[in-house]
């Protein structure tokens, strides 16, 4: 049993991850569970009617609950999804932008090397019985920008045999004609977005300097219009800390969106060259949380990636496992945001290739490499009541260069474990002071 007690106030909460549960307790009942953990207690019948045990069973809190199912160390690669960084070209210049879209040489991804990419994940669906696979445009810059060759790989991707679910990560600066044919086109959009009209024009500015607030609102009225469904991305800087709840409170009354997601700026690319990485975290868990009750209040939901209570997993993210992340050269790599040799951190995601004929080049070695690391780090978060739900956090955030580093615990970690705890005080709160999921 992953049996967690973290202090809170004058008491702690008790979790167990696995089954979602969590209530308060006192000293004196912890002490109790303690002796409890692998078998529930074997008591006399006066015992068994005391209160504290009437109250355990009462909540089910000797059931087993589901199997630890562990996802494999180095698991086959047979991806039914890919990810396509369609180029590093972008129109903004966004202050904390992790891969200095816009900058440096412009590469773009043929049509070719998409349709391969295509192929491979369409064909590994078929051969696993799936139902249906997905596509994703993404990048270090605006996949929309080669717009030509992005509706070509929409098309050839509605073509096959099995239904394709087309997904954009985009900055939504679109004209009238060209986002009439992408709302018409893809079944889900994530919108980079970060609120009031003062943090978006200063933070997410175009590449001459001027604002882009009121453009990328239009794209908004439009998919309120329309239906499709959609979610708004934030990133927050320490500048922009305490316009979050702010922000929220207007995406809540101005638009339809159901779903928020806020995200630290992380110290890479131009986040690094303009020292615009979030530093404040406790500024930040702050500012969230009161974001959250504003989003809760609207009927909506705003989440942190490090922080999600409701998830039970032992992967961060599937990148490893199922998706072909494809970069403007055709490289495979393990995470969009690792998508050029520009990216200190390529020689470790980095791992093999698309060739021109279609065939996937696999480095296993480099695989195995990346793999192990992911697994050393797992291993010394399990002790940690946020295992089951970031699972040793995002590979991109927690690998660095130094040899060892993904075995430190960050800022981030800290900033997890917050959020985490101040997420269950809320869940605790308003269930009457037991959470059951």
């Amino acid at each position: 049993m992953h049996i967690f007690t973290i202090p809170y106030l004058d008491k702690y909460i008790v979790y167990r991850p696995l089954t979602k549960l969590a209530f308060f307790a006192n000293a004196a009942l912890v002490n109790r569970i303690a002796g409890t953990i692998n078998t529930p207690p074997s008591l006399s019948e006066a015992e068994s009617a005391s209160p504290w045990y009437k109250f355990l069973e009462s909540i089910h809190f000797w059931e087993p609950g589901p199997l630890n199912e562990k996802a494999e160390e180095n698991p086959p690669f047979a991806p039914v999804a890919c990810v396509l960084c369609m180029t590093t070209a972008c129109n903004f210049r966004c202050t904390y932008c992790y891969a200095n879209g816009g900058a440096g040489k412009i590469r773009k991804l043929s049509p070719e090397l998409g349709f391969r990419a295509i192929d491979q994940v369409h064909n590994n669906a078929l051969e696993s019985g799936e139902k249906q696979f997905t596509v994703s445009f993404h990048g270090g810059g605006e996949p929309t920008l080669p717009f030509k060759n992005f509706q070509r790989l929409v098309e050839y991707s509605r073509k096959k045999e099995l239904p394709c679910r087309i997904e954009l990560t985009s900055n939504g600066y679109w004209e009238r004609e060209k986002r009439a044919w992408i709302l018409d086109n893809i079944d889900h959009l994530s919108l980079s977005f970060d609120g009031i009209a003062p943090v978006q024009n200063r933070q997410r500015p175009l590449a001459g300097g001027r604002g882009t607030f009121a453009k990328v609102m239009e794209t908004i009225q439009a998919l309120d219009e329309c239906g499709l469904a959609y979610g708004i991305r934030l990133t927050v800087t320490d500048p922009s800390i305490e316009a979050l709840p702010e922000s929220i409170s207007f995406l809540c009354t101005a638009t339809n969106c159901r779903a928020f997601q806020a995200e630290p700026a992380f110290q890479t690319g131009r986040a690094r060259d303009n020292s615009e990485g979030l530093e404040n975290n406790h500024l930040f868990a702050t500012a969230f949380m009161a974001a959250y009750d504003i989003a809760t209040e609207f009927g909506r939901h705003l989440y942190y990636s490090g922080s999600r209570p409701w998830v039970i997993t032992d992967d961060f993210c599937l990148a490893r496992r199922k998706a072909l992340v494809v970069t403007p050269d055709g490289e495979l790599t393990s995470c969009y945001e690792v998508s050029g040799r520009e990216h200190p951190l390529f020689p470790i995601f980095h791992f093999g290739e698309l060739t021109k004929e279609g065939t996937l080049r696999i480095n296993e070695t480099a695989r195995q490499n990346y793999c192990h690391l992911i697994s050393e780090r797992k291993k010394i978060c399990e002790s940690c009541f946020c295992y089951w739900h970031c699972a040793g956090d995002c590979p991109v955030k927690v690998i660095g260069q130094e040899q060892g580093s993904h075995l430190l615990f960050s800022e981030r970690c800290s900033l997890n474990r917050l959020l985490t705890k101040e997420l269950l005080i809320r869940y605790l709160t308003d269930s009457g002071g037991v959470w059951q999921g």
